[in-house]
């Protein structure tokens, strides 16, 4: 729940930029790859996003862009992510993976039925996949 109101409070592509610098300073692009392998390819972020987001996040006091260009934690924003285990591609358990597969099953629930049976066959294919991991 506390985790719900930061990710709010601050918005996501803030907090994923604060919890990947807790891990240490790191360059725009560098953020940008990271965020890549953690979504395991299914986003990469724009320097649209990830440069204002950058600069709104310095603005706030919760960064500071170091001499050698990288971005690193203020004292602010290492007070915001205290208690928190820094995001790392080891975060992703099989455990989490499953959680959100639930979760996304969850959320094709609740969508049209004309719009899911449009996809009918691509799901198949999906579902077909899980029985096979699964046997």
């Amino acid at each position: 729940m506390f985790y719900k109101y930061k990710i709010k409070k601050l918005g996501g592509s803030k907090w994923i930029i604060l919890m990947l610098l807790a891990n240490g300073e790191k360059t725009g692009a560098e953020l940008m790859k990271e965020i890549e392998k953690l979504s395991f390819g299914f986003w990469r972020p724009s320097p649209g996003t990830i440069y204002p987001t950058l600069y709104k996040l310095i603005k706030e006091g919760y960064i500071v862009r170091l001499e050698n260009g990288k971005y690193a934690l203020s004292e602010k924003g290492k007070n915001e992510v205290k208690g928190f285990e820094p995001i790392t591609a080891e975060s992703f358990t099989i455990d989490h993976t499953l959680e959100i597969l639930e979760s996304y099953v969850y959320y094709l629930k609740d969508l049209d039925k004309q719009e899911i049976a449009k996809r009918r066959d691509k799901i198949k294919e999906i579902a077909k996949s899980l029985e096979a991991i699964a046997e």
